[in-house]
């Protein structure tokens, strides 16, 4: 559906054991590449005693920013497999790492990616999957300083107050769904004293 995307709601963690060897199967929803990069660096500092932190991911709109890396495993053995997994089922917007802890066996390539993909796998079993609407972001405010009348033209579009001003008179940070945008603007334009910008927030 245009101006949707299929994405998780919330953060699983499974735990997959192939021949000694622990696979703990970890899939989080991540809205931003500055969010993926905070979750890999606090990945890497609470299992820091494990052997190897692997991991895929897709972002944007149509999972077209995407990575998979194998963290000093064979190559294409650990990466891939997660990334095969998030490919699988259409998702977006989504993390999946795997920790391993070595157990004294090797496994080698084919077992390698049999077990990053299935505790991969395990873990998106278990998520919530959800379809949601692309989102734009925007301000807006009244110019005779009511901001009162902010809120109830949120409740007559429907759009969502994400962070209100600072000051009487300021901006209202606001998201609503990107393919409505157009038609707010328009019919925003015949309502008296109301300013929309889709600039950052000046006031």
């Amino acid at each position: 559906m245009e101006g949707t995307f299929i994405t998780i709601e919330r953060s699983v963690e499974v735990l997959h054991k192939d021949r000694g060897s622990k696979f703990i199967g970890l899939a989080f929803h991540v809205d931003s590449e500055d969010s993926l990069k905070t979750l890999l660096n606090d990945l890497r500092v609470k299992y820091a005693d494990s052997t190897h932190v692997c991991y895929a991911y897709r972002l944007g709109l149509n999972g077209e920013n995407y990575r998979a890396n194998d963290d000093g495993e064979p190559s294409n053995s650990a990466g891939q497999p997660i990334l095969r997994e998030i490919k699988s089922k259409n998702l977006t917007y989504t993390l999946v790492a795997v920790v391993r802890y070595y157990g004294g066996k090797k496994l080698g390539v084919s077992g390698l990616i049999e077990a990053y993909g299935s505790a991969a796998k395990q873990a998106l079993d278990g998520c919530t999957i959800v379809t949601k609407t692309v989102q734009k972001r925007a301000w807006i405010r009244h110019l005779g300083a009511k901001d009162f009348q902010v809120y109830e033209l949120a409740n007559r579009f429907d759009f969502t107050i994400v962070q209100p001003p600072s000051l009487i008179g300021g901006y209202f940070e606001i998201k609503l769904a990107e393919s409505k945008y157009s038609e707010f603007q328009r019919q925003l334009e015949s309502l008296p004293n109301f300013e929309l910008t889709d600039k950052p927030n000046r006031v």
